[in-house]
């Protein structure tokens, strides 16, 4: 039976291995859960922290994690499926960045009221 907290476990000690190969502790192991897939992995299972994802290694990493830790998502999902449903679409998604955003007419035209709404919910555009 598959189960989100023995994958993680899975990664992280093999993270720790590489990176303490004479041993490690439950602290350091816990210190490796915390590089799963550049810290993502660990959203997954128990929210510690609030990676916003910005590149795409971390749209990489996101995946990675929501389909080997999670696993009720298929590997090869879109960058703009990933970044949609962890709640990054706008203005600061890689893809919008790109000019790869599949849904780009919705914030090409964002203007005056709407775009400070925007920055309000979403934060201020590097744009």
């Amino acid at each position: 039976m598959f189960n989100p907290k023995t994958e993680l476990a899975k990664k992280s000690i093999k993270i720790a291995k590489e990176k303490y190969p004479k041993g490690f502790n439950k602290q350091k192991l816990i210190e490796c859960s915390n590089e799963v897939y550049g810290g993502f992995g660990v959203t997954i299972t128990k929210p510690l922290t609030n990676k916003k994802i910005v590149t795409h290694a971390d749209v990489n990493n996101m995946g990675n994690a929501m389909s080997e830790i999670d696993g009720s998502y298929p590997r090869g999902m879109s960058t703009c499926f990933i970044v949609g449903i962890n709640g990054g679409c706008g203005l600061e998604c890689p893809a919008y960045l790109d000019g790869d955003c599949e849904n780009a007419e919705e914030f090409n035209d964002l203007k005056g009221k709407d775009l400070e709404l925007h920055i309000e919910l979403y934060g201020e555009s590097t744009n």
